[in-house]
């Protein structure tokens, strides 16, 4: 699993010794902002696993600022969405016929904001990733229909996503950060879904509330871009700096 503070860790906390941890603080340290580092990381899990029952994917970032990283692709992009999709191709061997993909994000909260084209400020930085994991959700269990997918909207969550956001003005982000530790859900709380998706019984591929209640996929991520969004994500991988392609 994604993800070793906050719901990542909560998880973690939760499966115990079965959980293989990949992060900044995870059992197997790794920054997922930067492709080369994720896909060390996968195969350091290739290498020493030959199943995995369930890949959860937490590890995320709220930002307001457009940033550029060393392989000149954004990093919240890569951090919510393109490491999720460069895992999951990595490790989808490991997964037998009912294994689980569950992908913590937003599960159909955000519009089409995907816009791989265009100049993206504010909240559009982080609806395009979350709109991505929609798509992504979707798209992945139509191709491998042997598999559970599950995209989880975990709600408010006393996390530091706003006291560590970029971007947010620092009053901003203490007021948020204080808001969201006044009314949020213990990370503790929020685990308790991805958790019961990845090991409980057999869920069906779909969307997820913070209580565990299906949610209904909207029609513009049923009938959206998720082959095009497949197909962008598969040539990034593969080209790696996109500007020498």
């Amino acid at each position: 699993m994604t993800g070793s503070t906050g719901i990542g860790g909560a998880v973690a906390a939760q499966l115990g010794e079965r959980a293989v941890t990949i992060g900044r603080h995870g059992r197997i340290r790794a920054d997922l902002s930067l492709l080369e580092e994720t896909e060390r990381a996968a195969g350091e899990v290739a290498a020493a696993h030959d199943r995995l029952d369930a890949i959860v994917c937490c590890a995320g970032v709220f930002t307001l600022r457009a940033e550029e990283t060393a392989e000149g692709l954004e990093r919240a992009f890569v951090l919510n969405y393109l490491s999720r999709f460069l895992l999951v191709d990595r490790l989808l061997p490991l997964l037998p016929e009912g294994g689980r993909v569950v992908l913590v994000a937003n599960a159909g909260r955000y519009r089409d904001t995907l816009a791989l084209g265009n100049r993206r400020r504010g909240l559009r930085i982080a609806g395009r990733t979350q709109f991505a994991n929609d798509l992504f959700a979707v798209e992945l269990a139509a191709r491998h229909p042997e598999l559970a997918v599950a995209c989880v909207d975990p709600g408010l969550v006393a996390t530091r996503v706003f006291r560590d956001a970029p971007g947010v003005p620092p009053v901003l982000r203490r007021a948020l950060h204080a808001l969201q530790q006044r009314v949020g859900a213990p990370p503790a709380t929020a685990a308790r879904v991805p958790v019961h998706l990845a090991i409980g019984p057999r869920p069906d591929s779909g969307f997820y509330g913070p209580s565990g209640a299906p949610i209904e996929v909207p029609a513009r991520v049923r009938d959206g871009r998720r082959g095009e969004l497949w197909e962008a994500s598969v040539r990034s991988l593969a080209c790696r700096r996109p500007r020498s392609c």
